[in-house]
């Protein structure tokens, strides 16, 4: 594995790995109840990970409706936050949404990390609202 990977989660391990880092971001970290944070959608998701050299650190889960794809689960380890892997991330869900040739991506960003989506070209819709106890703003950009 390179120093850097980010790839479609496809063996139970890896899924294992995601949900790992899901419960220790939602769950542990931001207290999100386990029954909230697997909501009985991941399988009916795309799941994505981001591995630096062997350790899994960044996730995302990603479902498609008709022409657009809206991004979930964004999660990374808190001690591997702020080098840019985040954005690498992202960046990497929009080219994969644009290769399936979708016309739209949006999320749900919790507020204190909006202005890191806006830098990637997402744009608030709507009021604040909350999602598991924490302050969300709805967000979308074309592709």
């Amino acid at each position: 594995m390179k120093a850097l990977d980010i790839h479609i989660v496809h063996t139970s391990t890896e899924k294992d790995h995601v949900f790992a880092i899901r419960r220790a971001v939602f769950v542990t970290e931001q207290n999100v109840p386990e029954d909230l944070e697997f909501d009985g959608l991941d399988d009916d998701a795309i799941h994505f990970i981001l591995y630096y050299n062997t350790t899994q650190i960044r996730c995302a889960r990603l479902r498609i409706y008709e022409d657009t794809a809206k991004l979930e689960r964004i999660a990374m380890l808190k001690e591997q936050r702020g080098n840019g892997y985040g954005t690498r991330l992202t960046k990497y869900l929009i080219e994969y949404c644009k290769k399936k040739n979708l016309h739209g991506v949006y999320l749900h960003s919790q507020t204190y990390v909006s202005d890191f989506y806006k830098k990637l070209g997402f744009k608030p819709k709507g009021n604040i609202f909350y999602e598991a106890g924490l302050e969300h703003i709805a967000m979308e950009r074309t592709i």
